[in-house]
Order: structure tokens, then sequence, then C-alpha cells
């Protein structure tokens, strides 16, 4: 008889998925970071694009403030500097992210497989449990035509006793 359904390697599907988990957590962060990277480019963008506004503004006064201007132009130069290095955070950023997801689809593709061997696995084991049963509700049956055949044989002998038999 079949015992209640037992996969033997229960333990791997989930220590996968537990990895599976893992790199998806690990994912979320790196969609965090790429978005703070994203975030830090914006912002010093729309910096470098104010101070381009005042520089512009500035050469259309009739009066220029030097040293405004002077202060001005370092600003912009101190922003392109912290500009290129968001820039550069965030290719690495992106590329950590590309990374992640190829460890996540890794991850998902090994867990598919061991629950695609488990999923045969239980349809085998149903099919067992199903020939058991046919076995069992055939045994059943024959036990009852044997009963019945008993019965009439021995309805059959007491009618011969008592004379009800051909003549």
């Amino acid at each position: 008889m079949a015992g209640p359904f037992r996969f033997r390697l229960e333990v791997v599907r989930k220590l996968r998925e537990q990895a599976q988990d893992a790199e998806r957590r690990a994912l979320a962060g790196a969609l965090r970071g790429s978005a703070a990277a994203e975030e830090q480019v914006a912002i010093l963008t729309r910096e470098w694009g104010g101070v381009g506004e005042r520089l512009r503004a500035a050469r259309q006064r009739e009066r220029i403030d030097v040293g405004q201007l002077r202060g001005d132009l370092f600003y912009r130069l101190r922003l392109q500097r912290r500009l290129a290095e968001a820039g550069e955070v965030l290719a690495a950023r992106r590329a950590e992210l590309e990374q992640q997801r190829l460890r996540l689809a890794d991850a998902t593709r090994r867990l598919k497989v061991i629950e695609k061997l488990r999923e045969r696995h239980w349809a085998r084991y149903q099919e067992q449990v199903r020939r058991e049963e046919r076995g069992l509700f055939d045994e059943a049956a024959l036990q009852a035509f044997r009963a019945e055949s008993v019965i009439d044989l021995r309805a059959g002998a007491t009618m011969a006793s008592q004379g009800d038999g051909p003549c």
C-alpha cells in the first residue's frame, strides 16, 4: 500500500526556493540603488541647468558681477565633476541591476526544474494509488462474487435435499 506522498528532494526544493527569495530581495535592493542614483543624476542635472540659466542671465545684464560670474563658473565645474561621478555610479548600479536580474532568472529556472520533477513524482504517486485502489476494488468484487456463488451453491444443495430437485 502506498504511504503518504514524500518527495525525497523536498529539502533541495526548499533551498532553491529560499535562494530565489534571496535573489528577489537582492534585486529589490539593486532597484532601489539604481533609482537613488537616477534621482541623484536628475537633481544634479536640474542644478546644472539652473546655473546655466543664471550664467546666461548674467551675460545679458549691463553690469556683470565678476565675482558672482566666477563663483557660478566654479560651481558649474564642480557640478560637472559631480554629475560625471553620479553618471558613473548610475552606470555601475545599472550593471549591478542587470547582473541581479540574471541571477534571479537563474534561481527561478533552477527552482522550476525541481518543481517539474516534483510534479512528475506526484503524478507517478497518484497513478500508483489509483492502481492499488483498482486492485482493492477488484479484490472486493471478486470476494463478493465468490460469497454470492457459495450462497447460491448452498441454496441449491438445500433445495435438492428437500426434494425440490428434478425427479
